[in-house]
């Protein structure tokens, strides 16, 4: 049986040996890196899925077995928050943040009870430090801090926090006014 090249195998194997590679060594290690942290996304993906599932289930905190790493953490609040809000690691983060505050930490609130502890930043979930990454509000600095991150269409400072004005009214005065005298309905004889 004849092949239907000239050339010997030999020949074509120190052919391709002498062949410029198709990728080059950097490029090579940067695929497998690719890869090692696409596997290791995926197994932190399926832990923390597992987690909240259980989570949901049985009622049980994510890190009822022990401490987990900071991207099993971050995986769990992208999947639930309240799943990462019930676990352990919140609960001693929440309360050391709680007596590191003496009250609400707006400036010019005077609110010492019933405080939540917030974010400032999602970039280090699971990592967080008391009194950098965290910070405690009365539930109005937290509603008027919610409502000026939507309306700025991104997370507030602490700075910026700690300058909300707790006695201006939630929602504008004119807004309102304007709102009920477009959609007020006359007087019944039954509102009276």
């Amino acid at each position: 049986m004849s092949r239907p090249s000239d050339r010997s195998l030999q020949e074509a194997m120190r052919a391709r040996r002498q062949a410029k590679p198709l990728l080059t060594v950097e490029e090579l290690r940067q695929r497998e890196a690719q890869r090692e942290t696409g596997r290791e996304r995926a197994e932190t993906e399926n832990e923390a899925a597992r987690l909240v599932a259980l989570w949901r289930r049985a009622g049980t905190p994510v890190d009822v077995v022990g401490v987990l790493a900071p991207p099993v953490y971050r995986a769990i609040f992208a999947l639930d928050r309240d799943a990462y809000h019930g676990s352990r690691h919140w609960a001693r983060k929440a309360k050391a943040q709680r007596s590191a505050a003496s009250g609400c930490e707006v400036e010019r609130c005077d609110e010492r009870a019933e405080l939540t502890v917030r974010h400032l930043g999602q970039r280090l979930l699971g990592q967080e430090q008391v009194g950098v990454d965290l910070i405690a509000l009365c539930e109005s600095c937290a509603r008027r801090a919610d409502r000026q991150t939507r309306a700025l269409g991104r997370s507030l400072s602490r700075g910026e926090i700690a300058r909300l004005d707790p006695h201006r009214p939630l929602y504008d005065p004119d807004a309102i006014a304007a709102l009920k005298s477009r959609y007020a309905r006359p007087l019944r004889r039954s509102d009276l």
